[in-house]
């Protein structure tokens, strides 16, 4: 029997998104403030410079009910996250559709996709769609109506600073920070990665508040872009 979205806040919204409830018997979500039961991540035909790792994922979902969600709307260079929670049944029922879908990955490169990782205690399991399939739609209307109904600005205590080489001959700033370069990243070539945490993570969301700036490091011109870690995150290697 399937059991209803329970968000008394914003019954018509979810209505609206229709998403199908978990099943009795269905698996448990995973439990605790950094398990992470489920991400959606909408990735774009042409991935930007840094590759699918300077993604913000749109949802993160985890097992406490936090809820990680990008601002519809949001631009500019650094992201702007927010975060909202959604209650006991509600994580159970988005566990459930998530754990249902079936690996759908498309013949062109070029075609923008969903990309969904579920988690579990045997580990993750990613699941590749068409933008346009039913059943992301359906998940993503329903995490959008819980993110809409009461959020609050998200504060990651770390970011990941993707930088890629720039036109040498671009205009440029000092970087204001020690050096820019980091780990490399295999999935764009030339792109580095580098974690800053404290007061380093200040002074990168005040230099990144401008997309568009080119940065001068160890003698080299960067095109740089933030991505804040989300709670199941600690460094490079888990974007």
């Amino acid at each position: 029997m399937h059991r209803p979205l329970a968000l008394l806040a914003v019954p018509a919204l979810l209505a609206a998104a229709g998403t199908t409830a978990a099943c009795d018997g269905a698996p448990a979500p995973p439990t605790g403030g950094g398990a992470l039961v489920l991400r959606l991540n909408e990735l774009p035909g042409m991935v930007p410079p840094g590759g699918t790792a300077a993604i913000p994922p749109s949802f993160s979902l985890f097992g406490d009910g936090r809820l990680v969600s990008v601002a519809t709307g949001a631009t500019g260079g650094w992201p702007r996250l927010r975060e909202s929670t959604v209650p006991d049944e509600g994580v159970r029922d988005l566990y459930g559709d998530a754990a249902a879908l079936r690996d759908r990955p498309t013949e062109n490169p070029d075609e923008p996709v969903v990309r969904v990782v579920v988690g579990s205690a045997d580990g993750r399991r990613t699941v590749t769609l068409p933008r346009s399939d039913p059943s992301a739609t359906r998940l993503r209307a329903a995490l959008a109506a819980y993110a809409n109904a009461s959020a609050t600005e998200y504060r990651p205590a770390a970011v990941a600073v993707i930088a890629t080489p720039a036109d040498p001959a671009e205009p440029a700033r000092p970087w204001p920070l020690p050096r820019l370069s980091g780990e490399p990243l295999p999935e764009s070539a030339g792109s580095t990665c580098l974690v800053l945490r404290g007061a380093d993570l200040d002074a990168a969301r005040r230099a990144t508040a401008d997309a568009g700036a080119r940065w001068r490091s160890e003698g080299r011109v960067w095109q740089v872009r933030p991505r804040p870690l989300l709670p199941d995150e600690t460094g490079c290697a888990d974007l």
